[in-house]
């Protein structure tokens, strides 16, 4: 179970929620909590879900290459994606090691030009 708590921050992930999860379950209670928590301050609560996967256009705009460098990168499985119907998606875990694995590269690269 993964649960990110920062100030009153909860993060609860599709894995954790059960179609039939029960009241007392780990993330429903701290969920109350945070509400109870809130309002007993005075504060109104939102709940707002958070994008979590992204097309290979939004990638590419994100670590900055072309969006045919995103779907060749899908293709030869450097990439894992999803197919929702015709189209590709990419978690955000995904994105984030495909951005490392571009800035090692672009490190390596300049560490191959300088001169030590």
């Amino acid at each position: 179970m993964r649960t990110v708590m920062e100030g009153p921050v909860l993060t609860v992930v599709p894995e954790m929620v059960q179609v039939n999860d029960s009241r007392d379950s780990d993330w429903m209670n701290a969920f109350w909590g945070i509400v109870r928590r809130e309002a007993a301050a005075g504060q109104s609560v939102q709940v707002v879900p958070v994008q979590t996967s992204y097309t290979p256009t939004e990638v590419a705009r994100m670590v900055g290459v072309s969006k045919a460098t995103v779907i060749r990168r899908i293709e030869d499985d450097t990439v894992k994606a999803t197919r929702r119907g015709t189209h590709y998606r990419i978690s955000e875990p995904e994105v984030y090691a495909y951005s490392r694995v571009l800035a090692d590269r672009m490190a390596s690269l300049v560490a191959d030009d300088l001169d030590f």
